[in-house]
């Protein structure tokens, strides 16, 4: 990724942003800065200081826009995996980003090396300081915990407080994860084990599995993931009550689809998708954002995510949102370099949109231009995807005035949009020439091929003008 003049600005909105010289801000930053501290948002920009507004339905980020790119490179954290969650203190603006702790390191208190696999079997993480630069500032060791899939940020008595799931069980395959919210003090080298009377406890759900928090501050939210595989849930809490451990949630509804991370802010929940490039998965991959309304437990917006298409590796990793001087960012990211070690991308989007009058813009479809052709420009064929619906949308005809075949494929679907199953569609026919119905059918197969069924053997276009699957 190109370091252009967009990419240092943005960095540079990133940053804590700094008071007017002469000021009483300024003053005291400059005695932060005497004694080796970061320099703190102003009142007015600290996310502690000021609500942000309510995020809802009808106010939500516009995932159609560009995003940038925050740090104008790929950073390489402490460990060679990949990241999993990032989430930002409100006040100083450092992040703080998890991973499970590599292969083959060995911690200050350690006597041995621990067999391949066995950090993620035992859930033990590390968490990155990272500047606004990218420089990775100080880590911490967290032993037991689980996979760091959740993590939020709360800034109290001057430092950083990190909450995130803890108390792992142990496995014999895969990865462990928490069965408990935790929260203690970010500690720069510091090797804490889970059990330990530095982190407060806290168990919302009792007996559950998997479980991971996302703290929305500037709402005064915190929000927890929890259940097996395949039966995961959304609970949704005021911050001081789950802190005096009142666990009555505000909302409680179902999650849907594979999630790598998720995040809370206002009246809404953020959950990406994805795995990373592969045989199975090119270019352009496979990741999507779910919006969720939290007040009806509703998926209100399902997106195709395009950012950095060109990325090694691209493993669908991290959401969050943060406070700059521009308003709330939705910030997420990806794994990667193939091969390893692994590094992270961040990206913000900070344009929102206000639900209403959406227009999903039409893509165009390749088809074998040698072959075929569409009866005007109006008819190209094109392609929408808004939530599991997918338009198709052509009208075409064989350039050698051939009839068409029963059974013939017109064009293939790119892979992000192909269904599971074979789906059918109806379509019609320019109706010269032909005795009978007007209409014809279309199939949709699980490798994305398009196919035109019909057995009269007629000439003449075809066409989809409604056509739609479910994706």
């Amino acid at each position: 990724m190109p370091l252009t003049r967009r990419t240092v600005l943005t960095a540079m909105v990133a940053a804590p942003v700094l008071a007017p010289a002469g000021t009483a801000e300024a003053a005291a930053q400059a005695s932060a800065q005497a004694a080796g501290h970061q320099a703190v948002l102003p009142a007015a920009l600290a996310s502690e200081s000021l609500p942000g507004p309510v995020f809802n339905a009808r106010n939500r980020f516009d995932l159609r826009a560009r995003a940038v790119d925050l740090f104008g490179r790929e950073i390489l954290l402490k460990q060679g995996r990949v990241h999993q969650q990032v989430a930002f203190d409100p006040v100083t603006g450092l992040a703080y980003v998890t991973q499970i702790i590599s292969d083959g390191r060995r911690l200050a208190d350690e006597t041995v090396t621990l067999p391949e696999g066995e950090r993620a079997r035992r859930g033990d993480l590390c968490v990155n300081e990272v500047a606004p630069d990218g420089t990775v500032r100080a880590v911490m060791y967290l032993r037991g915990f689980g996979h760091g899939g959740g993590l939020g940020v709360e800034h109290a008595d001057g430092r950083p407080w990190l909450w995130l799931e803890t108390d792992a069980d142990p496995v014999t395959v895969g990865n462990a994860y928490g069965r408990h919210i935790g929260r203690l003090a970010f500690t720069p080298d510091a090797v804490v084990d889970a059990g330990s009377p530095l982190i407060e406890v806290f168990d919302p759900v009792p007996g559950s599995v998997r479980v991971t928090p996302s703290l929305d501050v500037a709402h005064g939210r915190i929000g927890v993931r929890h259940g097996a595989s395949g039966a995961e849930e959304y609970r949704v809490y005021d911050l001081d009550a789950f802190k005096s451990r009142a666990f009555t949630p505000l909302h409680t509804f179902p999650a849907r689809y594979r999630t790598q991370a998720w995040c809370l802010y206002g009246d809404l929940v953020l959950q990406n998708e994805g795995s990373a490039y592969s045989d199975t998965n090119p270019r352009p991959g496979n990741s999507w954002w779910n919006v969720y309304d939290v007040t009806t437990g509703q998926i209100i917006e399902r997106s195709f995510n395009t950012t950095a298409l060109d990325l090694s590796h691209r493993e669908t990793e991290a959401i969050t949102v943060r406070q700059t001087p521009e308003g709330p960012q939705l910030v997420f990211g990806f794994a990667t370099r193939e091969p390893g070690p692994r590094q992270m991308a961040l990206y913000g989007i900070t344009s929102t949109t206000d639900g209403t009058g959406d227009h999903v813009p039409w893509t165009e479809l390749d088809y074998d231009t040698a072959v075929y052709a569409p009866n005007s420009a109006n008819y190209v064929p094109q392609y929408r995807q808004v939530g599991n619906r997918v338009d198709l949308h052509l009208r075409v005809y064989r350039k050698d005035g051939a009839a068409w075949g029963n059974g013939e494929t017109v064009l293939t679907l790119p892979p992000h949009i192909r269904p599971i199953r074979t789906q059918g569609m109806v379509g019609q026919t320019t109706g010269s020439g032909v005795t009978g119905s007007f209409t014809l059918r279309w199939e949709v197969l699980a490798d994305g091929q398009l196919r035109i069924y019909d057995q009269r053997g007629f000439s003449g276009w075809i066409g989809l003008d409604d056509g739609y699957f479910t994706s």
